[in-house]
């Protein structure tokens, strides 16, 4: 659907660079190829998959991209009022638990001692071989099953990243982005042709970040950003 003008009076304000480049990088001032209002909306709630195509069209569709941002920034300002009163009480009760954990003594024996992991500690260093030949465009008009997510390890993971055809060799930026296409985290790394494979070596700390659906955000030096889908586990 192609809907055409200024469709929305939510305030956008650049907050990173990301915001900065999405926004004045796309330009479509006819609004070719654009979703819906509604369809924004529901990208900005998260009521579709972070590998939905409509994703997509909003990095390369400046308009889009703003008003998708504006929603959701509207909606975490909104969040963040509720959410002021309720800090308040929370303090009390943490207060509260806290001169009790106090007064009553805590088991030490529970205490891990330096040097030793406690059960479910995200493990430090990791490697992983990322796959994103799939990914590489056809060059004809053959429709195919759109590929799984790269799966990346939760970590501090030394990675070893397989470009699409095509990809050249140089250096690249990488980052890690949310549901909300926010910067969650990021490296560069060097690229070099290896076995006719354009590879990528680099590393990047995940160990804060949650597992669930992000995007990976790929891009030479002075070229344009590609996402892929990726899964953090």
């Amino acid at each position: 659907m192609t809907d055409s003008g200024q469709r929305s009076d939510a305030k956008f304000e650049i907050e990173d660079e990301l915001d900065y480049l999405f926004a004045n990088a796309s330009p479509n001032p006819n609004r070719e190829g654009c979703p819906s209002r509604e369809v924004l909306i529901g990208l900005s709630r998260r009521e579709r998959p972070i590998g939905h195509p409509d994703y997509l069209h909003i990095v390369r569709c400046s308009p889009c991209f703003r008003e998708f941002r504006a929603m959701q920034q509207a909606t975490k300002a909104k969040a963040r009022r509720r959410r002021l009163w309720a800090v308040s009480a929370a303090a009390v009760v943490v207060l509260a638990v806290v001169g009790a954990w106090v007064m009553l003594g805590h088991d030490r024996s529970r205490v891990p001692i330096d040097g030793q992991s406690s059960p479910g500690a995200v493990s430090a260093d990791l490697t992983a071989r990322l796959d994103l030949r799939p990914y590489t465009v056809a060059r004809s008009d053959e429709r195919r099953a759109e590929p799984d997510p790269v799966v990346i390890p939760q970590g501090r993971v030394t990675a070893t990243i397989l470009l699409p055809v095509g990809a050249e060799p140089g250096d690249y930026e990488i980052r890690l982005l949310d549901q909300d296409l926010a910067l969650r985290a990021s490296s560069t790394g060097s690229a070099a042709l290896r076995d006719h494979v354009t590879t990528l070596e680099t590393t990047i700390d995940l160990r804060s970040i949650a597992p669930g659906r992000y995007q990976l955000a790929l891009r030479r030096s002075g070229g344009e950003w590609q996402m892929f889908p990726a899964v953090l586990r």
